[in-house]
């Protein structure tokens, strides 16, 4: 099974309970709005030129032939195209919304420079180019695949701006394709769930619900929503049993409420949610919104904290869960429109992610390594000398082998491993799947293994399997039988939930660019050690028995991050760097591991004809 093409459940056997809720309508999979006001289209639009906001003939096409719940924002794309006069435009969606990509194509075709036209100016002829390779994220943005087919404009509709438009190898406009859903029912859920659940309990005391709302940004209109009508059910007389207060958390740069596989809010169990209301408040208050959401100053003898998620899958859910174990999360799916309970074996996932940390460093000989200062880890270089404008670019400065410059042996990193007598080689894939593997992050891995004497070897690849890896973790060095031959381990920079999901199925440690600075101990205090080696994954010393102590990062695309993610200083350029520059990133090499180098070799680098 392809391990990134998988359903919307975790590998793990994970337990989901259902939530009291009204029944489903069978064989209805759109929630509709009551009434004719939500139509899919964006009327009226001061921004848009008259000729495409009132164009009568373009709104009952996109009526009759797309679903009304669904916002495509054809008119801005439109609108787009013509200020950019592009003549070839790439469409990219993702599995779900491919069905309706050559309608999108054919309205754009036909109502694109239509105020143009005329006997003595012909209507430009517009080339819609649909690219059908699979997309799991805007991190699957293929903006190369569309340069190479000489487009002008790219669309990238489901996902958020992950990947800036300043960075695309053309110009990109993002379509999140939000979904108008029944939020009325979704509080209305909620609201019966917690009331019942407390009428169970037989407690006289005034309970507060704490509720994070939070999504995937198709639903982050419903998400804001939610929240408001949450907090307006405090308006009730102050007696009533059962008072609410939500939150729509942010990791920055994503939009409030949304939730990525690999990125999510994290410390909400610790958060001060007063004062994370009133700031939301005052935000309000700023844009001329109504105040409604005033926390009560009720007294209350019982408070739970709770995540409430809107999703039609699992997927997005799980990380949030991961980076806030100790929380209760309740998933709202607005399709069929029940609310369950979810699950998440966190225990498990530490002892499986802690076991391949330390596989990792007994094969590379590192087991007793000195964790560093994180202060003295070096700061953000200067200028990249390289920045690369092609894949082939990208391709031929990620494969050029380091120079051993001696005159860069003169001090060493403030905490070098002692290194094997026998270099052992680990692998690095950059995912070239779209935008998944970022030149930066490679280039700092690459020197940090370096560093401790660690040979490398460099692949790329669209999608990972494990037959695929079992072919490339063989022996390397022309069939010879020491163990140094073969790559010992593998850090993929694509999906850190590969690794998270599916890493223990592969016939070696495969880890995230997160667990491989835990195995070199460039992350001091790492949340994988709060798990014991018992049975369950848990200690005895632990005070929470599910495991929780220490919450796993999920930040891979937050401004947040650790140098292993991608908004981290000179990560966020997305470029390979020239070896002077690279150099920087760690520092210079010391001396003892520049003339093991020599022995060794130049990094070997294997590359299956695709492109970065």
């Amino acid at each position: 099974m392809d391990p990134l093409n998988r359903p919307s459940s975790s590998a793990m056997s994970i337990n989901s309970t259902s939530c009291r809720s009204s029944p489903a309508k069978p064989g209805r999979r759109i929630v509709r709005r009551n009434g004719s006001s939500s139509k899919g289209i964006s009327v009226g639009n001061g921004s848009l030129p008259p000729h495409i906001g009132n164009n009568q003939e373009l709104h009952h096409v996109i009526r009759s032939t797309l679903p009304e719940d669904y916002e495509f924002e054809i008119p801005k794309t439109i609108d787009r195209i013509e200020k950019s006069n592009a003549v070839r435009v790439a469409l990219q969606l993702p599995e779900g919304l491919l069905m309706y990509a050559t309608c999108i194509g054919d309205i754009l075709k036909k109502f694109s420079y239509a105020s143009n036209s005329s006997s003595s100016n012909p209507k430009p002829c517009i080339d819609i180019a649909i690219l059908g390779d699979v997309t799991y994220g805007a991190c699957c943005i293929d903006d190369l695949t569309a340069q190479s087919l000489d487009c002008d404009l790219l669309v990238h509709y489901g996902h958020s701006c992950l990947v800036p438009t300043t960075l695309t190898a053309v110009p990109c406009l993002y379509v999140f394709v939000e979904i108008r859903v029944d939020v009325r029912h979704l509080v209305e859920c909620v609201r019966l769930t917690f009331h019942n659940e407390t009428a169970q309990g037989q407690s006289q005391d005034t309970k507060l619900v704490e509720l994070a709302v939070m999504g995937t940004v198709q639903f982050r209109s419903a998400v804001v929503e939610a929240a408001r009508l949450f907090n307006q059910l405090n308006q009730e007389p102050l007696h009533s049993a059962l008072q609410f207060q939500a939150i729509v958390p942010q990791a920055k740069p994503l939009s409030p409420g949304e939730v990525l596989g690999c990125t999510a809010p994290k410390g909400l169990a610790h958060l001060d949610w007063s004062d994370a209301i009133m700031s939301a408040r005052d935000r309000r208050a700023q844009k001329n919104a109504t105040p409604d959401d005033a926390p009560s100053h009720t007294s209350h003898q019982a408070t739970e904290r709770v995540m409430i998620f809107v999703a039609d899958g699992r997927f997005h859910l799980e990380a949030a869960m991961i980076a806030n174990p100790s929380l209760r999360a309740l998933r709202y799916d607005p399709y069929s429109k029940t609310l369950t309970e979810e699950r998440y074996e966190i225990a498990q996932m530490k002892k499986l992610r802690k076991d391949a940390v330390q596989r990792v460093r007994e094969l590379l000989g590192v087991a007793h390594l000195r964790v560093s200062n994180p202060k003295n880890f070096p700061g953000e270089p200067g200028r990249c000398s390289h920045r690369a404008q092609s894949s082939e670019d990208i391709a031929n400065s990620l494969l050029q082998p380091l120079q051993n410059d001696q005159s860069q042996a003169t001090s060493a990193l403030p905490s070098i491993a002692p290194y094997s007598s026998r270099p052992r080689t680990m692998g690095i894939i950059l995912g070239t799947l779209g935008r998944q593997g970022n030149p930066g992050i490679l280039a700092r891995i690459r020197l940090l293994l370096r560093s401790r004497g660690i040979r490398v070897v460099i692949v790329l690849l669209s999608e990972i399997f494990p037959k695929k890896l079992h072919m490339l973790s063989g022996e390397i060095g022309g069939g010879r039988g020491d163990a140094a031959s073969g790559v010992c381990a593998w850090v993929q920079i694509a999906c850190p939930r590969l690794s998270i999901d599916w890493g223990h199925y592969f016939c070696v440690p495969v880890l995230s660019p997160f667990e491989l600075f835990v195995a070199l101990g460039e992350v001091p205090d790492s949340s994988l050690w709060s798990v014991g080696d018992n049975e369950d994954g848990t200690s005895e010393s632990n005070d929470h028995s599910d495991g929780s102590t220490g919450d796993y990062p999920m930040d891979f695309y937050s401004k947040n991050g650790g140098p292993w993610t991608n908004y981290f200083e000179s990560n966020n350029a997305r470029r390979a760097l020239s070896c002077g520059h690279e150099a920087q990133l760690n520092g210079p090499l010391p001396s003892k591991v520049v003339q093991n180098q020599k022995n060794i070799g130049s990094n070997t680098s294997l590359s299956p004809s695709h492109h970065v």
